[in-house]
C-alpha cells in the first residue's frame, strides 16, 4: 500500500489569467476551472503500518507512528523540504470572501509582504531595482500612477494563488457544535490555509466539564466522546477537501509533584508551564514539522499524561495555553529557527460569540487588554444574565490574556461565533476588527457584532502637561504621522498655557493634545463679557507603524470618557477627514479659511460662532 504526499503547484499562466478577470468583475459562470497536472511523490509504507492507515482514511502523523513515519520520509527519493499544502481546489468562495473584506491598498500590500513566499519577494525586488529607471523613462507620468495600482492587484492576487505557510493559528473549537457548523468551520480553517495560516487546533466541548471535574472515574467515557468529537471535525475537513490528523495523547505530559522549576533544565523550561494546583505539563512538538510538511491540520484533545503513564483529561483553556507557550519559545529551543511560527493568531471559534459589552448591542469590537481588562471582569460583576447568556466568556478571556502575554505584541486573538468563521478571512487580510470601535454608539449607521478582537495592547497614560512628555519622542510622532515639520518652539510657547491633557499610548505610538480655548461672548443681556472655555482637539497623531492596530481608536475613546463635548478643525483637504466625519455629531466649512470644523455633544450647535472664531484664531504649528 502506498499512501500519496502531493505537492502543491499554482494554476498555469492560462488559468491565472482567467482568476484575475473574474477579480475584475468578467467572470464566465459557465468557465470550468481545471487544474494543472498535479505531480505525485510516493513514500511507500513499511507492512507494519497497513492496518493503521486503513483504519482510517487520515494520513499518518509522527505523533501516532512515531519514528516509522521518519524513516520513510528519510528514505524516499525526493525528500520534502519545504512546508506544503495540499491541493485543495481552489474556491470561487474564496475569493468573494477575500472581495467582501475590502482591503485597503495599504492593507493589501502588508497582506503581501507577509504571506508571500519569500523566493518571490527576492525576485520581485530584484526585478524593480533593474526594470524601475527603465520604466520611468518609457512611460508617461499620468499612466505610472495607474500601473503600479494595477501592478498591486495583481501581486495581491498571486499572494492568494501562491502563499507560503509562515505563519500559524492556535485555535480552539469550542462545542456542542452541528453539523452545519461544523462545516462551516472546515471551510474556514481550509480557507486561512490556503492564504498561508496553518491551523493548530486544540478542540474542546462544554458538555465535557463534568466529567473533567470528575477525574479518572470518567476518562473512559469521556475519552470516547473526545474521539467521536475530534473524529467529526476531521471528517468535515476531508469532506471539503483537506487533510486533518487527530492527536490524542502525545502532546502533554503532566508532573503532579513538580520540582523547583529553577531546578528544570533550559530546554525543559521553555516547553514547561506551571498550573497552580495542578502541576506542570510539559508540551511535546515532534509532530508540528510533520504537520507543517504536509499540510496536514493538527486536531488535539486536552489529555495529559502522567509519569505512570495515566490519562488524565484536562480543560482546553489549559491545553492552549501550555501550547502557546511552547510555540512562542520555538526559536530558543532550537526545534524550529522561525521566528514566523509563533503563533500570529490566538482563536476561539464558539457558539457564545465574543466578549459581551455593557456599552454597546452585541459583543465588544476591540479589547485592549492592558486598559480593559479588569473593567470588563468588573462588567460581569453588574450583569449577571452574562454567565448564562456568555457562560464561558471570562474563562477565555483569561486564556486570551495569558497567551497573548507571551507573543510578540503583533499577535492579537479573535473570539468568534461558528456560525460566521469567515470573519476570520476578513481579519487575516486587513489584521484589524471588521469597523471601528470609536464609532458613535447613538449613531443609527453604527453596525453590531458578535466578534472580538483582541490585542495586549498599551499603556495609556494622561497628562497634564508637557513638563512629563518626552519632547522629542512627541516631535518625531507627530512629524511622521502628518508627514510635515512641527514648528516646536512656536507651538509650546502657544500650548502650555492652555493645555489641558496630553495622552499618549505606549511608546509614543499614539498621541492627543487637548486644550481649553476662548472666545469671548455676551450673556444674560449681561454687558460684562464672559470667557466661555471649549475643549479643543489640538492634536490627534497616530505613528504609521501602528495605525489598523486601533491606536486611534482607543485615543478616541480616551477623549470620549473625559470630554462629553469637544470640537476640533482639519483643512479641508486632509485625507482622515472622513474618518472625522463618522464621528462627529455636526462640521461646517468655515467661510473664507482653509479649515473644516467638527464637533460632537448636545449642545455645540448653538457655540457654532464661537467654535469657528476659534478655529480661525489659532496658528497653524505643522510647516507646509
Amino acid at each position: 500500500m502506498a499512501t500519496r504526499v502531493q505537492s502543491f503547484h499554482s494554476f498555469s499562466g492560462r488559468h491565472e489569467l482567467n482568476l484575475r478577470s473574474l477579480v475584475n468583475g468578467h467572470y464566465n459562470h459557465n468557465h470550468n476551472y481545471q487544474h494543472s497536472h498535479l505531480q505525485y511523490q510516493h513514500i511507500k509504507l513499511s507492512s507494519a503500518l497497513k492496518s493503521i492507515c486503513l483504519l482510517r482514511g487520515y494520513h499518518a502523523s509522527r505523533a501516532s507512528l512515531g519514528n516509522a513515519v521518519n524513516h520513510t520520509i528519510s528514505n524516499a527519493n525526493s525528500p520534502v523540504e519545504h512546508p506544503i499544502m495540499p491541493p485543495i481546489n481552489f474556491d470561487r468562495n474564496l475569493l468573494i470572501d477575500v472581495l467582501k473584506t475590502a482591503p485597503t491598498q495599504r492593507e493589501a500590500r502588508t497582506f503581501v509582504k507577509r504571506f508571500a513566499k519569500r523566493e518571490q519577494n527576492l525576485n520581485e525586488q530584484k526585478q524593480q531595482q533593474s526594470e524601475s529607471k527603465e520604466k520611468h523613462e518609457k512611460i508617461p507620468l499620468e499612466n505610472s500612477k495607474s500601473l503600479k495600482r494595477d501592478t498591486e492587484k495583481l501581486k495581491f492576487i498571486d499572494s492568494l494563488l501562491s502563499p507560503s505557510i509562515d505563519h500559524i493559528a492556535l485555535i480552539k473549537i469550542q462545542g456542542p457544535l452541528n453539523e452545519l457548523y461544523r462545516k462551516y468551520i472546515a471551510k474556514t480553517l481550509l480557507h486561512l490555509q490556503k492564504l498561508g495560516l496553518m491551523s493548530i487546533v486544540v478542540v474542546g466541548n462544554e458538555d465535557w466539564k463534568e466529567m473533567i471535574l470528575e477525574g479518572s472515574s470518567r476518562f473512559r467515557e469521556l475519552s470516547q466522546k473526545m474521539i467521536a468529537e475530534v473524529g467529526s471535525i476531521c471528517d468535515a475537513i476531508e469532506q471539503n477537501g483537506g487533510r486533518a490528523t487527530p492527536i490524542y495523547n502525545s502532546v502533554f505530559t503532566i508532573d503532579k509533584n513538580p520540582q523547583d522549576f529553577s531546578d528544570l533544565d533550559t530546554k525543559k523550561k521553555l516547553r514547561t508551564t506551571r498550573f497552580p494546583g495542578l502541576g506542570d505539563i510539559d508540551v511535546s512538538l515532534s509532530w508540528l514539522k510533520s504537520s507543517l510538511k504536509f499540510g496536514q491540520i493538527p486536531l488535539i484533545l486536552p489529555i495529559v499524561v502522567d509519569k505512570l503513564s495515566n490519562q488524565l483529561a484536562v480543560r482546553s483553556n489549559i491545553a492552549m495555553i501550555a501550547l502557546s507557550h511552547a510555540l512562542s519559545n520555538l526559536s530558543d529551543t532550537g526545534f524550529l529557527k522561525t521566528p514566523e511560527l509563533e503563533p500570529m493568531k490566538i482563536i476561539l471559534i464558539n457558539t457564545e460569540g465574543g466578549i459581551p459589552s455593557q456599552e454597546r448591542r452585541g459583543s465588544h469590537v476591540f479589547i485592549n487588554l492592558k486598559e480593559e481588562y479588569e473593567q470588563i471582569k468588573q462588567d460581569y460583576q453588574v450583569n449577571p444574565q452574562w454567565n448564562i447568556t456568555h457562560s464561558t466568556g471570562l474563562e477565555n478571556l483569561d486564556m486570551m490574556k495569558t497567551c497573548l502575554d507571551k507573543l510578540p505584541s503583533t499577535s492579537s486573538g479573535i473570539i468568534v461565533p461558528a456560525y460566521a468563521p469567515t470573519v476570520l478571512l476578513s481579519n487575516l487580510i486587513t489584521d484589524k476588527p471588521l469597523f471601528s470601535s470609536s464609532l458613535p454608539l447613538s449613531s443609527p449607521t453604527t453596525p453590531w457584532t458578535t466578534t472580538t478582537i483582541l490585542r495586549t495592547g498599551m499603556q495609556v497614560i494622561h497628562h497634564s502637561s508637557f513638563d512629563t512628555i518626552d519632547i522629542p519622542a512627541f516631535k518625531a510622532l507627530v512629524e511622521t504621522s502628518f508627514g510635515k515639520k512641527l514648528d516646536l518652539e512656536n507651538y509650546l510657547k502657544r500650548v502650555e498655557k492652555c493645555v489641558d491633557t496630553i495622552i499618549v499610548t505606549g511608546d509614543y505610538a499614539g498621541v492627543a493634545v487637548i486644550t481649553m480655548e476662548s472666545a469671548s461672548m455676551e450673556k444674560n443681556n449681561n454687558d460684562n463679557a464672559e470667557r466661555d472655555v471649549i475643549p479643543y482637539l489640538d492634536k490627534l497623531a497616530v505613528d504609521p507603524e501602528h495605525q489598523g492596530t486601533g491606536v486611534a481608536d482607543l485615543l478616541w475613546k480616551q477623549i470620549q470618557i473625559k470630554y462629553p463635548k469637544i470640537m476640533w478643525r482639519a483643512r479641508v483637504n486632509n485625507p482622515v477627514n472622513k474618518w472625522y466625519f463618522e464621528r462627529a455629531d455636526g462640521n461646517l466649512r468655515v467661510p473664507g479659511s482653509q479649515w473644516m470644523m467638527f464637533w460632537y455633544g448636545n449642545e455645540e450647535l448653538k457655540r457654532i460662532k464661537q467654535h469657528a472664531k476659534i478655529v480661525q484664531q489659532i496658528p497653524s504649528s505643522i510647516v507646509h
